[in-house]
């Protein structure tokens, strides 16, 4: 396959979203070519198992390799700026675009985007969720580890009506400005600094998704205070647990505007940050299907009865009075510090930290010192957290792998304690992503936690 005579499109980079590409590529039979600095069986074989094969395979590429043009170039995030391969990617094509973008121009159908530093998978799919309530076939898609491309496919072949899409930084700062029928953006807070450079690059990136003045806004009460993002004709919303808002959490109900909706006792999720999770989706919903739409029996029976995915707040164990938390999606301060305040009491918590740095403030974590009674400190940029833990007089331990680092945690639990794997970083020095990380985790504990006798009732519900 070396004909690339009149192919437009280059898929560069055949992960999760490449693929997702490729197989959207091959459902519209427009003409494309794949790249990846990869050469493996496992590529060759995803591309013979396209419906239309692509006209042009560059595995293996690297910097020297000669380049056709095209008329674009559909570029995974994993090719930063500065990346010599994209400068090569750029030469030859005038238009670069991300996944995203490209799925949302072909799917023919409205879509709600969620962004923020935390809560964004919660938040997608609890709104997928309360729209299917609703009567709307909508489903979660991006940056959820579901493609937008594989949601184009489903929009393309009248399966689906409206995306809900979690949408990174990494994949906004590369777009223009989105066309949603309603957007959020839940919170901002230090995280991919190394990535954007500072933190008003990494705001203004994620702001990106509000710019559209048709749009409707929901945003976090602290957010609307600091940022003021939204347009004077824009159609706002605001979600707070404990701000004043449109949607908040009052007199132990969530509430529309002082109108209750559903007690928050009845939440399958719990923690102030699922609170906020919830009141996002609300008014997301409120501003696509009308404001009577989130007192519906159908959406507030829904809303109960949700709960978040494995590796959030996930409460896998209970053995000799320790509870084990897996909450390895917690990839910068922020998240660590909701995790903190929904399951630790006063120094009780024995926290597992470390990972992949990816420039963050650690100082962000000083609300949460009060809880943690240890931590044990691995991954690449132990050393950056344990200077802070020293400054802070908290008492740690490093460890050099991540067996010790877990055997280390359940050796200093006693009754009445939790283990709680809250990173504060990215996986990929250590582990495939967070979800590997997490798996691992949650295996060890029951090694080392349980006896070879003990009974699997001894899991947490």
């Amino acid at each position: 396959m070396t004909d690339t005579a009149g192919t437009t499109t280059l898929i560069a980079g055949c992960g999760v979203s490449g693929r997702a590409a490729a197989r959207l590529a091959a459902r519209l039979g427009i003409p494309f070519a794949l790249l990846d600095e990869q050469d493996n069986d496992s590529l060759h074989a995803f591309a013979d198992s396209l419906p239309k094969p692509p006209d042009a395979v560059y595995f293996g590429f690297r910097v020297q390799d000669e380049l056709p043009a095209f008329e674009r170039v559909v570029l995974s995030p994993g090719f930063r700026a500065g990346n010599p391969v994209r400068a090569k990617l750029a030469a030859s094509s005038a238009c670069l675009m991300g996944e995203l973008e490209f799925a949302l121009g072909s799917c023919g159908k409205p879509f709600v985007g969620i962004t923020g530093t935390n809560g964004k998978t919660t938040t997608t799919e609890l709104t997928a969720e309360l729209f299917r309530a609703a009567g709307i076939r909508a489903c979660a898609c991006g940056n959820n580890g579901y493609a937008m491309s594989d949601a184009a496919i489903d929009c393309l072949d009248g399966k689906l009506d409206l995306p809900v899409v979690e949408i990174s930084s990494f994949q906004l700062e590369l777009m223009p400005v989105p066309h949603p029928v309603a957007a959020a953006v839940l919170n901002i807070a230090s995280d991919h600094i190394d990535r954007h450079g500072s933190m008003e690059a990494y705001a203004a990136a994620k702001f990106k998704l509000l710019g559209d003045p048709s749009a409707a806004c929901v945003l976090n009460a602290l957010i609307r205070e600091r940022f003021h993002p939204a347009g004077s004709g824009q159609k706002l919303y605001t979600f707070s647990a404990g701000l004043p808002a449109d949607f908040t959490a009052r007199n132990g109900e969530l509430t529309f505007r002082g109108r209750a909706i559903v007690p928050v006792d009845s939440l399958a999720l719990k923690g102030v940050h699922n609170l906020e999770n919830a009141l996002a989706s609300l008014a997301l919903l409120a501003s696509v299907q009308g404001e009577d739409a989130v007192f519906s029996p159908a959406v507030t029976g829904a809303l109960a009865k949700f709960e978040s995915g494995p590796h959030r707040l996930e409460r896998f164990l209970t053995a000799n009075g320790v509870q084990y938390i897996n909450d390895s999606k917690a990839t910068n301060p922020h998240a660590v510090n909701a995790a903190l305040a929904a399951v630790g009491g006063d120094r009780n918590v024995v926290i597992l930290l470390g990972g992949l740095d990816k420039a963050m403030d650690f100082e962000e974590l000083a609300p949460s010192l009060r809880h943690l009674k240890h931590a044990v400190v691995f991954g690449s940029c132990g050393q950056k957290i344990a200077g802070y833990l020293e400054k802070n007089a908290v008492p740690f331990s490093m460890c050099g792998t991540f067996p010790e680092a877990v055997g280390k945690a359940v050796s200093c639990a006693v009754p009445g304690d939790v283990v709680l794997l809250s990173p504060a970083t990215a996986s990929m020095d250590m582990f495939r992503d967070y979800r590997d990380r997490g798996d691992q985790f949650k295996d060890l504990c029951r090694k080392f936690a349980l006896p070879e006798d003990a009974s699997m009732e001894q899991t947490a519900k």
